[in-house]
């Protein structure tokens, strides 16, 4: 007997349009299915074994036709929803603030976009408690400024995250304006 949870759980749950950008370069066209209130980053982070099972997928530079497919999590560099209906990372609160960040990735390619942090938060703190995966929201390719939109990033293809706002960290763990 199914429990009414679980029965709740699985109604909410609805198809999505992702795109998914792997390590090797190789873009994927899929669907999920993904609860009303959950948002990407923290379906992707809840993975069990890092598995996800796409329908309608497929992969448009071998011009396939779509079928089902999984995808191991590991393997992708970014995921995005392109209709919109997905919230990628969770909403700003009273102790959250909007904070500028460049993020460049293994092989060189370079973001720019904002995330979601608590203020005078270390960016390692940051990324370190975000787990697998964080939101990066209004991203943007840069140098061509090709917009991406709200991303989900895997935090291992990441070698630098820097913090635009003009703050260095403090020994104690606050933050104190960059010096001119």
């Amino acid at each position: 007997m199914t429990s009414p949870q679980i029965t709740a759980r699985l109604r909410s749950a609805q198809p999505r349009r992702l795109h998914l950008v792997m390590r090797d370069g190789t873009m994927i066209e899929g669907q999920i299915q993904i609860g009303e209130e959950q948002t990407l980053v923290s379906y992707l982070n809840s993975r069990r074994g890092g598995w996800m099972n796409l329908t309608r997928a497929r992969r448009p530079k071998l011009d396939e036709a779509s079928g089902y497919m999984i995808v191991q999590s590991d393997h992708v560099i970014l995921a995005s929803a392109p209709d919109g209906n997905v919230q990628i990372a969770g909403g700003a609160t009273a102790a959250i603030e909007e904070r500028q960040v460049e993020v460049v990735l293994v092989g060189g390619k370079t973001l720019r976009g904002s995330v979601s942090a608590a203020t005078q938060q270390r960016m390692s703190d940051f990324v370190s408690a975000s787990g697998r995966f964080l939101g990066l929201a209004h991203a943007i390719l840069l140098p061509d400024e090709r917009a991406l939109g709200d991303i989900a990033l895997h935090g291992g293809s990441i070698v630098i995250f820097r913090d635009l706002g003009g703050t260095v960290p403090l020994e104690d763990g606050g933050s104190a304006p960059e010096p001119a």
